[in-house]
């Protein structure tokens, strides 16, 4: 893994390489920050509560504008999707809202727990409809058919090997399933991750093919800084 898949997806969500000329200050979390916090050097509460304000920020739903990426999946009602890299649960509890069975996903278990304690303040019925999952680095840990959807934003370029990851998505998608993969388009911009950091759309489309899925649609217009990719299982 180039440096911890979820986590880390999770968290060049929330990294943004700060301008002089903006004047909102932003948390910078460096790949190198982020694996030191996994191996528990450096951590501490607030590092961690610094990561959960950033990810929950409101400045966050004008640029990732959720409800257009859901909206990829189609009707969500009834549906069972995989939130892999949930993270805080940005979208797994958007996800629930829409009435869907969600399985937030990810290697850090202490976001998973941050999810838990969250549902537990929501309406029961609400809560019931998110599970968590603690994942491998190499592998999702989906059962065979067992999702209807998977979302994966900001988190592609940092599994290692991309493709078999794919591909046990791939498995893990009931036929005419859909992967929906957002990440950041190349070139300077006031939010994400550095440019070396970033996996371009056509790389993405291309391995995506190659692990199984057909068809792939991609949006390059509707997000100003990302680009979205849905992949279907046949």
């Amino acid at each position: 893994m180039k440096h911890r898949i979820f986590l880390i997806g999770i968290i060049v969500i929330a990294a943004c390489q700060s301008k002089e000329t903006k004047k909102t200050e932003t948390v910078v979390v460096t790949q190198d920050s982020v694996k030191n916090e996994q191996q528990g050097s450096d951590f501490n509460m607030e590092s961690f509560q610094n990561m959960v304000n950033s990810y929950e920020s409101p400045d966050r739903g004008e640029w990732q504008n959720p409800q257009l990426v859901l909206d990829k999946f189609g009707n969500l009602s009834g549906k069972t999707v995989a939130d892999i890299g949930a993270g805080t649960g940005y979208f797994s509890f958007k996800m629930a809202e829409l009435n869907a069975s969600v399985i937030a996903i990810d290697i850090d278990d202490r976001f998973l727990n941050y999810i838990d304690d969250r549902k537990s303040e929501l309406d029961n019925s609400l809560g019931e409809r998110i599970q968590t999952r603690l994942s491998k680095e190499e592998d999702p840990l989906l059962k065979k058919g067992e999702v209807n959807g998977a979302l994966m934003v900001n988190t592609y370029y940092f599994i290692s090997n991309r493709v078999s990851y794919l591909k046990k998505i791939l498995e893990g998608l009931k036929p005419q399933g859909a992967l929906v993969l957002v990440d950041y388009k190349k070139g300077e911009m006031p939010v994400g991750p550095q440019e070396t950091n970033k996996i371009d759309e056509n790389t993405a489309i291309d391995e995506l093919k190659e692990a199984g899925f057909d068809p792939i649609e991609l949006d390059e217009s509707s997000l100003q800084y990302q680009y979205i990719i849905t992949a279907t299982k046949p």
